[in-house]
């Protein structure tokens, strides 16, 4: 990796992360306090969208009103939306058991920022994580923090088990 002479690696938002304690809980803090504000919308959101819908028992649910071509909310097994909350969901925002989109939360994720317990993306906070910035327990990506897990990262890792390079 090529750095200027005196800069450090990484990013330093997360360099900062790691060096106070009080700081991290701060940030896991609001991190937990946005998927929790995201889910709540998405359940207020179903559940308006459910309730319009001709019956109160709908096992699939997309909405009428169209945004880019998708529904703007969509429910169900296989739920493909603006805001997708299912079993396979896809969309710009996913909440689901295997879930796909830009900001992702769910047991598989994938997406630009992904939530979840096997989490790939660009920004991943995961029991296993896999990105380009990853946080979790098992973690590989550019920058792997993994606090007492194991961390293998490409150009820094900090973790209790870590390797700076994945060759070598």
């Amino acid at each position: 990796m090529l750095t200027r002479p005196g800069s450090e690696p990484g990013p330093e938002w997360m360099r900062r992360l790691g060096g106070n304690p009080r700081q991290l809980r701060k940030a896991i803090l609001s991190i937990i306090v946005f998927v929790g504000v995201i889910q709540l919308a998405a359940i207020v959101v179903g559940d308006i969208a459910v309730y319009r819908a001709d019956g109160r028992h709908v096992r699939l649910y997309n909405s009428p009103i169209q945004i880019v071509g998708m529904p703007l909310s969509s429910m169900g097994g296989r739920a493909h939306g603006v805001i997708a909350y299912g079993g396979l969901a896809t969309g710009i925002i996913a909440v689901g058991g295997v879930s796909a989109g830009v900001i992702s939360f769910g047991g598989i994720s994938v997406g630009f920022l992904s939530l979840g317990g096997l989490s790939v993306g660009w920004l991943t906070l995961g029991a296993v994580a896999v990105g380009q910035a990853a946080l979790g327990s098992l973690v590989i990506g550019r920058w792997a923090y993994a606090g007492p897990g194991v961390a293998l990262g490409r150009d820094e890792s900090s973790g209790g088990k870590q390797k700076e390079s994945l060759i070598g």
